[in-house]
C-alpha cells in the first residue's frame, strides 16, 4: 500500500520541529522578566493590545495574529493564548499541528470549513461551522480550516498553552531538506511537481513588483495558484487517511 510511505514522510517531517516542552508548572502565581520588579507592576503588564481581528491590508489573504508568550509575555506559566483568524475568502490555514498544546475555534463570522485529521482511526473529520459554532483540535493532531464561501470569515482560537507551536505540513514537507527523489517516490509525482510545489510554497522574494501577463490557470475560480496548491495538499490529506 501507498500510505504508508506517505505516513513516514508526513512524521519525519513533523518530527523535526515537534518538542516535548510544555507550559511549567510555576510556584507563584505569575512570572515577570528577569530583573523585573513586582513592586513596579501595573495593569499594563497584564494587557495586550495587539491582537488584530481583521485583515483589510490584504482581504484576500489569510492572516494569524498570534497572543502567545513571545508576544504577551504575561503569559508566561498560564498555559493559555490566543489567536485572530481571517480568512479571505477562498483561503486557508493549510494542514498543520500544535505540538504543545489543543486549540478550542470559535467562528465569529461564518461559514468556515474545519478538518481534522485522526491517523489512528485513518479518517478525517471535517464540518463546516457556522457563525456561534465551535470545534476543537486536540493537541498534536493534523488539521486544518478552510473558507470555501465568497466572503470573509473570522475565527478566534484559544490554545491549552503559553506556546502551542505551529508545524505548517507543507512546509515542513516541502520546505525542510528532504530529498526530492523521496518527495517524488512517496507522493508518486515527477520532480517537475515537486519543484514547483517547493516554488509555490517558498516566501516571496521582496521587491518591486513587474506586472506580467497570468499564465493560463484550471484552478478554481478566485484560488491563486499558492492557494490552489494548498487545496491539494488539503485534498492530499484527506485521501490520505482515508
Amino acid at each position: 500500500m501507498a500510505w504508508p510511505s506517505l505516513a513516514l514522510v508526513v512524521l519525519l517531517a513533523v518530527s523535526i520541529f515537534v518538542t516535548d516542552a510544555s507550559d511549567p508548572d510555576i510556584l507563584t502565581d505569575f512570572i515577570v522578566p528577569p530583573g523585573t520588579s513586582t513592586s513596579l507592576l501595573d495593569g499594563a503588564f497584564f494587557t495586550y493590545t495587539g491582537l488584530n481581528s481583521s485583515n483589510a491590508a490584504d482581504p484576500a489573504k489569510f492572516t494569524a495574529t498570534k497572543a502567545t508568550v513571545v508576544e504577551f509575555p504575561a503569559l508566561l506559566g498560564q498555559s493559555v493564548s490566543y489567536a485572530a483568524l481571517v480568512f479571505g475568502a477562498g483561503t486557508l490555514n493549510p494542514p498543520h499541528i500544535h505540538p504543545r498544546a489543543s486549540e478550542l475555534l470559535y467562528v465569529v463570522q461564518g461559514p468556515l470549513m474545519v478538518g481534522l485529521v485522526d491517523e489512528a482511526a485513518g479518517k478525517v473529520y471535517t464540518q463546516t461551522l457556522q457563525t456561534g459554532d465551535m470545534f476543537v483540535f486536540p493537541k498534536g493532531m493534523v488539521h486544518f480550516q478552510y473558507n470555501a464561501g465568497t466572503e470573509l470569515a473570522r475565527a478566534f482560537s484559544t490554545f491549552g498553552g503559553a506556546s502551542p507551536g505551529t508545524v505548517s505540513l507543507p512546509g515542513a514537507i516541502f520546505e525542510s531538506g528532504i530529498d526530492d527523489n523521496v518527495l517524488e517516490k512517496s507522493f508518486h509525482v515527477d520532480q517537475a511537481t515537486v519543484e514547483t510545489l517547493k516554488h509555490d510554497l517558498a516566501p516571496a522574494a521582496p521587491g518591486p513588483t513587474v506586472p506580467v501577463a497570468p499564465p493560463p490557470s484550471t484552478a478554481a475560480p478566485g484560488l491563486s495558484t499558492r492557494s490552489a496548491a494548498l487545496a491539494v495538499l488539503v485534498g492530499f490529506g484527506a485521501a490520505f487517511w482515508l
